[in-house]
């Protein structure tokens, strides 16, 4: 059977250190991922999409953990068509005439600009890699990038770049699972043995289904958005917003019964919860652990949620 991982998309969330998760003593970085570490055995960077940390910072993370913790980085915004401010560009790569607090796309930087973000990205991340604590890095696509033959390049592009890493990509628009573009789509990830990223989101004309391919021999992973969909469908909802959701077991329970499944075929598979609204993720992450025997006197019932307002799904009792 596979290496089951699990845990969650953040770690220094501002509502997740809010929220009493953290004993009184965690108070810095160094004690967080310390306390975090010592319940989870992986965690997904998600400042590495926001920024490219110092090369000192990688080293930071793997001392401040286990041995055989492994850290997934989501990779650097421009490099997935998102834009960034201005400010998110290291000083000596930021295109020449623009007013600060501009947003940036990667187009918009020369090109030998650009290769030299994607070498100091990379080069940081496989530092990880080097100590044996990388899992995986993933690549999150907006919605608005759609199937088509010039965006599977890209991808492709991105297996070559990024070696020896491993890849996951997550796309975010359902016409790469319709009928017609699933079969190239999944045959690419497979010919460069990338890990499709299925997702749990809610079901909307444009959401991706949660349809579970493995596509890479080295692993598979799972990332759960939670189910919040009057959020999703609000034009202006904040992040918060949208991931203010806690699953409860029997949402969580076919799941685990799959990643058991899924663990016959893959190397290692990861089950990560980016409902990162106050503890949510982290609540769902140690009941996954449970529901896995990974923690099996860790107790399945939510408990009371003290003064959070925490969006759930409703219960037998309520329907």
């Amino acid at each position: 059977m596979g290496d089951l991982r699990v845990g969650t998309c953040s770690w220094t969330d501002r509502s997740l250190t809010g929220s009493g998760w953290y004993p009184d003593n965690a108070k810095d970085a160094y004690s967080r991922l310390r306390h975090y570490s010592g319940s989870f055995n992986t965690v997904e960077v998600d400042s590495t999409f926001y920024a490219i940390p110092g090369e000192e910072v990688f080293y930071q993370w793997a001392s401040r953990t286990n041995p055989g913790f492994l850290f997934n980085i989501k990779a650097f915004g421009l490099f997935t068509y998102h834009s960034l401010s201005l400010s998110a560009i290291p000083v000596d790569l930021r295109p020449k005439g623009l007013l600060q607090g501009s947003r940036v796309r990667i187009w918009e930087i020369p090109k030998n600009s650009r290769v030299s973000l994607w070498e100091r990205f990379i080069s940081r991340v496989l530092i990880l890699k080097s100590m044996n604590r990388l899992g995986y890095l993933l690549f999150q696509f907006p919605p608005w990038i759609v199937f088509s033959e010039k965006n599977l390049n890209w991808f492709k592009r991105i297996g070559n770049l990024a070696a020896p890493a491993r890849i996951a990509i997550e796309v975010r628009h359902r016409s790469w699972l319709e009928e017609g573009n699933r079969d190239r789509f999944l045959d690419v990830l497979r010919d460069q043995n990338i890990a499709y990223t299925a997702v749990d989101e809610p079901s909307l004309d444009w959401t991706v289904p949660p349809e579970w391919h493995v596509t890479a021999t080295w692993g598979t992973l799972f990332r759960f958005h939670g189910r919040n969909t009057p959020a999703w469908k609000k034009r202006e909802a904040t992040v918060a917003e949208r991931f203010n959701y806690l699953y409860d077991i029997a949402e969580l329970k076919p799941f685990s019964d799959l990643a058991r499944e899924k663990a016959s075929e893959a190397a290692r598979v990861f089950l990560m919860f980016n409902n990162c609204f106050r503890d949510s993720a982290v609540r769902n992450a140690l009941q996954m652990r449970a529901l896995l025997d990974m923690d099996p006197d860790m107790p399945l019932e939510q408990g009371s949620l003290g003064l959070w307002d925490v969006h759930r799904s409703p219960s037998s009792e309520d329907r």
